[in-house]
């Protein structure tokens, strides 16, 4: 039985290619309005809170981020590449299994609250480690109501994905975040504390949560359970299950060591500076989830001979944004900190010339979506694995030798050595053109002159 909307015929009037760039043009809007927001919030926030209080707030986010990829089950992806993703009871039996993660994670939230406050009293980490701090410890356990709502959040969001349809999603986002960091500039206004930045994280998700049953086409959801569903779901989230764990271990691990390593302070430092790389990173990451799973899915259900050509054709404005926006950041991350920020965060700006780095290793992401389209999903868990390895080597060793610089240059350095590696993954599938590869090295020229102009001007 196949789910029908009024979406479902301008849809079929339209080719891949159209939806494809219909989705990424809604996602780069909504993303770019979204990164305004986010970026003229945090200018006022870092004048009504201390440095502190963000990398605390950085390292509380990141413990959610983990628990909710260690349960990721893949569901948004199993709904994009299925022949189900349009039927009703397979989206509900995912929603059923969602509903019962987000308790998990909830569940989890608490209890890792309650390892921190043993292991403090314990003094199981250093006295100065974001990790020690009191602060920390009730976030988190505030914080663990973040499971519960977020796991209630519709599947409709899911269906409009897989069918490329982002209009609506992307302007429900928009509105959640405008009304979060109105919220959160409120309450800062008038209690400059970590809990404007707490509270308002879960006002935003229990809006969203809202609207997704409200304000989005598709299937409704209900409580309902079939064994068929949920052994394919299971088939494909097992690999997940390892894969998703990994990959945050990865793109959260710089946060994960540093809160170990870093006080609050220079933590909020860090959490400044990585608040532009994220950003773009984001960029990229959105478009390539959002609207390149789902393409490079379809296109290996029924043209799998065109995979190595869509790749690049991917890949190329993704290069583009990303080694020309390095190169730029690179030459002026400090003079930009100086120049946007009060004096309190001035040891932002080398931060971020140094990171900046690993933005151009990030349209790499597109072959973990073509391994994922694949069915690859045991590959991506080893390439991830190995990707652990080095970054956890790397950090700490940089700590050890170098200090705080050390430890930050590690970032990009292990992005470059996972990048070789994924390289040498791509080739060994055939998807690998090394001179389509070089193409980037001009984007990233034209970042470092470009960088040079504005670093006069500023």
């Amino acid at each position: 039985m196949h789910f029908t909307t009024p979406l479902d015929a301008p849809l079929a009037k339209k080719s891949l290619k159209q939806r494809l760039l219909g989705a990424a043009r809604w996602t780069l809007v909504g993303h770019f309005l979204s990164q305004v927001l986010r970026f003229v919030s945090n200018l006022i926030l870092t004048r009504l809170l201390a440095p502190d209080l963000f990398g605390v707030m950085s390292v509380g986010y990141t413990v959610f981020t983990a628990l909710w990829m260690v349960s990721d089950l893949g569901f948004g992806a199993v709904v994009a590449r299925s022949h189900r993703g349009d039927q009703p009871v397979f989206l509900n039996v995912v929603w059923t299994m969602q509903i019962a993660r987000g308790v998990l994670i909830s569940l989890g939230a608490l209890a890792l609250s309650g390892a921190l406050w043993i292991g403090a009293g314990a003094t199981l980490f250093p006295a100065h480690s974001v990790y020690a701090d009191p602060r920390l410890v009730t976030l988190i356990a505030v914080l663990s109501l973040y499971g519960l709502l977020s796991g209630l959040e519709s599947t409709k969001s899911l269906w409009v994905r897989r069918n490329l349809a982002l209009a609506r999603l992307t302007k429900i986002e928009l509105i959640c975040q405008a009304m979060m960091t109105a919220f959160i500039l409120v309450w800062a206004w008038f209690d400059p504390s970590i809990w404007a930045l707490g509270v308002g994280w879960l006002f935003g998700v229990t809006l969203r949560t809202l609207l997704s049953h409200a304000a989005l086409p598709g299937p409704r959801n209900r409580i309902e359970w079939e064994k068929k569903a949920f052994d394919e779901i299971i088939d494909f989230g097992k690999w997940a299950l390892v894969s998703s764990p990994i990959s945050f271990l990865i793109g959260s691990g710089d946060r994960l060591l540093l809160g170990a390593l870093l006080d609050a302070t220079h933590m909020g430092f860090y959490a400044t500076a990585a608040l532009f790389t994220t950003a773009l990173q984001a960029v990229v990451l959105k478009i390539v989830g959002q609207s390149v799973l789902p393409a490079l899915s379809e296109i290996v259900r029924t043209r799998p001979d065109e995979l190595l050509s869509t790749i690049y054709r991917v890949r190329l404005p993704l290069d583009a944004f990303c080694f020309a926006l390095a190169g730029l950041l690179l030459v002026i991350g400090q003079p930009l900190v100086h120049f946007l920020y009060d004096p309190r965060y001035t040891p932002a700006g080398w931060m971020l010339s140094v990171i900046s780095i690993t933005l151009m290793f990030t349209p790499l992401n597109v072959l973990d979506q073509c391994l994922i389209a694949l069915g690859r999903i045991r590959l991506l868990s080893i390439l991830n694995a190995a990707r652990v390895v080095v970054l956890y080597s790397l950090v700490p060793l940089g700590y050890h030798f170098f200090g705080i610089e050390g430890a930050v240059a590690a970032v990009p350095l292990a992005a470059f050595i996972n990048a070789i590696t994924s390289l040498a993954v791509q080739g060994r599938l055939g998807l690998l053109n090394l001179k389509r590869e070089l193409l980037a090295v001009p984007f990233l020229t034209s970042g470092l002159l470009i960088g040079a102009l504005f670093r006069m001007l500023l």
